[in-house]
């Protein structure tokens, strides 16, 4: 009897002293993850009806920011909000900034890309410049483009003055557009840098588009906005010449970024890119001044139209379609669809909670 009376006082003081020891025992729940799943499967749910339907493509073509929000909140649940991005074809507003620029020059640059407010595929497009001293004033943050109306500014060369503003504007995703004549010392200084410029010695002014067809290379997608721009169709632009370029001795080299060159072996660049280049951000644009005295002539008229759809493409290719401006939260997720209209594009749902 007294040793069942010792095991029965054994099993009740292990229970106390367990017992006491879930004091110090923290459990480990993990969460499930299948809220997280259920909010991104109705995100791409909704992308994949509107597109299916017609909607998503509709709203996008006429900007309609409103319809498209209220489409979205109707699906997603209260505890979250979201941001839609645009990306692979032209923004639909293209902020310029002229930097330093005269009237004079800010006149001449609207001259070059009119009309201002077109149509693209359907989509309206509205450019926007505006003059500013970057001497005094910080970059807008909705500018897209900074354009130096030649390389020197205030007697100086404009781009290396600036240089620490520009590298701001690129590292955000916005970009430089550079028109002017060249010299060795500007492709092998801060321009050659920022643009990817070598040099050689300079060469006939006419030109050509580099490629039409091939997708990877720049010159493909600015030659799609120089056809539609132009009422032309991308075969035509086979035999569109550019004649009217001062020389250039920037060299045309092997890769994916010359816009318009010279034909025949140890070609020229007359209109140039670069991408990546502050942070893998950025894009630049350099187009070699041409003859500009009279932008009724056809041959002024063919660079005036190139010039335009370089700055197309210099716009980004990237915008949101928000009613109010909003940056998503560090923790998101995104989900997407190509969308296959009149043009290629990406748009891409980005949702965050709102509490947490």
């Amino acid at each position: 009897m007294k040793g069942f009376a010792r095991i029965f006082e054994s099993i009740i003081a292990s229970v106390v002293i367990l017992t006491s020891l879930t004091f110090f025992l923290v459990p480990n729940i993990k969460a499930s993850g299948w809220e997280d799943a259920t909010i991104q499967t109705l995100a791409q749910d909704a992308l994949e009806s509107a597109y299916l339907n017609g909607t998503l493509t509709r709203y996008v073509n006429t900007d309609n920011v409103t319809s498209l929000y209220t489409l979205m909140s109707q699906v997603l649940p209260k505890s979250v909000d979201f941001s839609i991005e645009v990306s692979g074809t032209v923004n639909n507003i293209i902020n310029i900034v002229c930097v330093d620029c005269t009237d004079d020059n800010v006149t001449e640059l609207k001259t070059m890309l009119i009309p201002l407010d077109f149509s693209y595929k359907d989509r309206n497009i509205s450019i926007r410049v505006q003059k500013l001293s970057l001497a005094i004033n910080d970059v807008p943050k909705d500018t897209n483009i900074l354009v130096f109306f030649g390389k020197v500014v205030n007697g100086a060369n404009g781009i290396k003055t600036y240089e620490t503003k520009i590298n701001s504007t690129l590292s955000n995703g916005g970009s430089v557009v550079l028109l002017s004549d060249l010299t060795q010392q500007d492709a092998q200084g801060v321009i050659g840098n920022m643009f990817n410029l070598s040099w050689s010695n300079p060469a006939s002014p006419t030109s050509k588009f580099d490629d039409l067809y091939d997708g990877r290379k720049v010159s493909h997608n600015v030659a799609r906005y120089y056809a539609n721009t132009s009422s032309k169709n991308l075969a035509d632009l086979s035999t569109v010449d550019f004649t009217v370029f001062h020389q250039s001795g920037v060299i045309a080299d092997s890769d994916l970024k010359n816009i318009a060159k010279s034909t025949g072996a140890n070609s020229k660049a007359f209109v140039r890119a670069n991408y990546n280049i502050v942070n893998s951000n950025g894009r630049s644009v350099w187009i070699n001044d041409y003859t500009r005295t009279d932008h009724n002539d056809r041959f002024t008229k063919t660079i005036d139209n190139l010039t335009k759809a370089s700055i197309m493409w210099a716009s980004g290719e990237k915008f949101k379609l928000d009613i109010i401006k909003k940056e998503p939260a560090p923790v998101n997720f995104r989900t997407g669809i190509l969308v296959f209209d009149k043009d290629v594009y990406t748009v891409e749902l980005i949702v965050w909670r709102i509490y947490f």
